[in-house]
């Protein structure tokens, strides 16, 4: 029996050492990182480089690029040649006056203005074609940031989760030795058993999550979905000063979706005034010489004029359409700026309200958490605590710094999701 209670003093005295060591810091284990750490920064240069949206967005983009240019071009001349001969048999060519070589050229002009129109259309559509791209980079810098952290996120709950089951397992062990002197009792050891076997479901979800993850991240990347990926480095909160008010002003100036309405705006009213100038008429220019062999040759100069004589059925509809397409634009890009100025206003109260939970976890929550865990663990080592009492501060902790990794981890995802919607810029690191 001497020996029992010696064996179960020697191990409550190291549970009391394990605790302070388990539960004394949050991060300091965590600042040395192999060499293969997962960094931000080179994830993002290479998503830039290599992401297959990105490319086609920017493929898309040269294409419309080279249209102005062909669309402000006049149409292709058109080169012609006949023979005319009088009588029908034989040949008379150089015995007649009405027999002959005809060589011609003629070449369509539209009415002044509307090449200019087509070649600002093109450009407009090229512009918008731009701010596509823009949008497209934006769109996938913040996917690969906000897959980034939750990886990171991932990473430091296996750690925190697997630092909790093997302190439950030494603790656990404590209560079956205590149990087994009759020092406790069988519902601690069960409550034990059932907690580790609760942190191993935990576990496998997270491994789970992480996989899952670690695909998202592989295919931003361009990269094969099961290349591994080492661990990532910690998250550092941002420095988000910036007032929802200038977010709306940076957003007025920079979002790539307001940007792309006003282009379509300013390219449907080309297009309307270019309906408009489909009432006048485009004109055809031609030029004839005629070899008639021994005898003089002659030549021949013309104009036509296309008439738009139908215009009642096909330039009158194509005015309307234009109108109502010019109307189309102006309420699309009403409705851009009320989705913008939302989403805005939604983003940016989710990061002020996960700034303030992380400041409070990591000022108040985690630290009183602590003191009580050390007091309770002090207590439970010279049988003041019951079993209980300090299995319910372990996990009160462990939850606070898996609330906090969680809510630093939402503040991050919200400022990407804003420099998103804004199109700048907004926190700095």
């Amino acid at each position: 029996m001497t020996q029992q209670r010696r064996l179960w003093r020697q191990r409550c005295f190291l549970l009391g050492m394990g605790l302070w060591w388990n539960w004394s810091a949050v991060t300091l284990a965590m600042e040395e990182r192999s060499e293969q750490q997962l960094e931000l920064p080179a994830l993002l240069q290479e998503a830039l480089t290599h992401n297959p949206e990105i490319q086609a967005a920017q493929q898309r983009y040269r294409a419309a690029q080279a249209r102005p240019s062909q669309a402000g071009s006049l149409p292709d001349p058109m080169i012609e040649g006949a023979y005319h001969n009088e009588p029908i048999t034989p040949l008379t060519l150089g015995q007649s006056d009405f027999s002959f070589l005809r060589f011609g050229v003629s070449q369509e002009v539209p009415f002044p203005g509307k090449l200019s129109l087509h070649e600002d259309i093109a450009s407009q559509e090229a512009e918008r074609e731009g701010q596509m791209l823009r949008a497209t980079t934006l769109s996938v810098t913040a996917r690969l940031k906000t897959a980034f952290d939750e990886f990171a996120f991932t990473h430091r709950a296996l750690e925190i989760l697997q630092r909790n089951k093997d302190f439950l397992l030494d603790l656990q062990k404590s209560t079956e030795a205590r149990y087994q002197v009759g020092q406790g009792l069988q519902q601690d050891v069960i409550k034990a058993q059932v907690e580790v076997s609760l942190l191993t479901s935990r576990l496998l979800q997270l491994e789970q999550k992480r996989e899952g993850l670690s695909a998202t991240i592989n295919g931003l990347l361009n990269r094969p979905p099961l290349a591994p990926l080492g661990p990532p480095t910690s998250l550092h909160k941002s420095q988000f000063t910036t007032t929802l008010e200038a977010l709306r002003d940076l957003a007025l100036e920079y979002s790539p979706e307001l940007k792309g309405a006003d282009v379509l705006l300013v390219r449907n009213e080309l297009s309307l005034s270019l309906a408009q100038r489909e009432y006048y008429p485009d004109l055809v220019f031609k030029a004839d010489y005629m070899h008639k062999a021994a005898r003089l040759p002659e030549w021949e100069l013309g104009v036509g004029v296309k008439v738009p004589l139908y215009f009642w059925r096909k330039q009158r509809y194509g005015v309307a359409e234009a109108v109502e397409s010019v109307g189309e634009a102006r309420s699309t890009r009403q409705n851009a700026l009320q989705t913008v100025l939302a989403r805005i206003k939604e983003l940016y109260t989710q990061a002020r309200a996960a700034e303030q939970l992380t400041t409070l976890y990591q000022t108040a929550i985690i630290p009183q958490s602590r003191l009580s865990l050390e007091s309770t663990s002090a207590g439970y080592a010279v049988g003041k605590v019951d079993f209980l009492t300090l299995l319910n501060n372990v996990l009160v902790l462990r939850e606070a710094e898996l609330s906090y990794e969680e809510q630093l981890t939402e503040f991050e995802k919200s400022v990407a999701q804003l420099e998103e919607t804004v199109g700048a810029p907004v926190a700095e690191k």
